[in-house]
């Protein structure tokens, strides 16, 4: 599949104006963009608001694993050029980890029944540009091809409002959740630890957000 343009090149060189395309692949054909995935992965959550060291496990091989497994899973990926510049996977929850299968079975809800946006990254240069959208639109139209399921959801760290590395200006995302629909379901809030610089390993708590699958018009 050819990348798709999202925007025109008005200053060449610059991220915020360049040529970004978008590919969609699913289960093992994503295995060949697996070490671009990581790395982007290892860039971005080192940074706000996950502050991974890269020293124990968070989104690293095991948690994309997963998706190489599951025939069912799907990323999406942007590109300037051949350079990978954000990605976006799912899968269905009952193809994912324990740990997040028994977070929806402790609220009562059958982890079949679930996709999981296991992980979104981006780089900070080609934010705000729509492709936090369309990460979502691919994700929910590809669990809507599959069938099957009624809810939609991810997990995302909570911090402390005076956490001393949160950005002074930095937003949260919590708005642009709201308006894709999606709403907190505390009662598949969990906790995760990984390692953070200075600190060793954290337990984090992490937050659900969730969203009914609704049929394709």
């Amino acid at each position: 599949m050819n990348p798709l343009t999202m925007t025109e090149d008005r200053r060449a060189g610059h991220p915020s104006t360049r040529i970004v395309g978008v590919r969609t692949v699913v289960g093992t054909a994503i295995g060949e963009f697996r070490d671009d995935i990581l790395e982007l992965r290892a860039r971005v959550l080192a940074g706000w608001p996950y502050l991974w060291d890269g020293a124990s496990p968070l989104e690293g091989p095991q948690t994309l694993q997963a998706c190489l497994d599951s025939w069912r899973s799907v990323a999406v990926l942007a590109f300037d050029g051949d350079t990978l510049v954000g990605a976006a996977t799912g899968l269905p929850l009952a193809d994912d980890g324990r740990e997040w299968r028994e977070a929806a079975l402790g609220a009562g809800i059958d982890p079949s029944r679930i996709f999981h946006f296991s992980g979104s990254v981006l780089l900070p240069a080609y934010r705000g540009r729509g492709l936090g959208h369309r990460f979502f639109d691919e994700r929910e139209s590809h669990a809507r091809i599959i069938g099957g399921f009624d809810l939609t959801a991810f997990w995302a760290v909570e911090r402390e409002p005076d956490h001393p590395r949160r950005p002074p200006f930095g937003r949260g995302h919590d708005g642009f959740w709201h308006k894709r629909g999606y709403s907190p379901r505390p009662r598949m809030a969990m906790d995760r630890g990984w390692s953070e610089e200075g600190a060793g390993v954290v337990a984090h708590p992490m937050a659900c957000w969730a969203r009914p699958l609704e049929r394709a018009r």
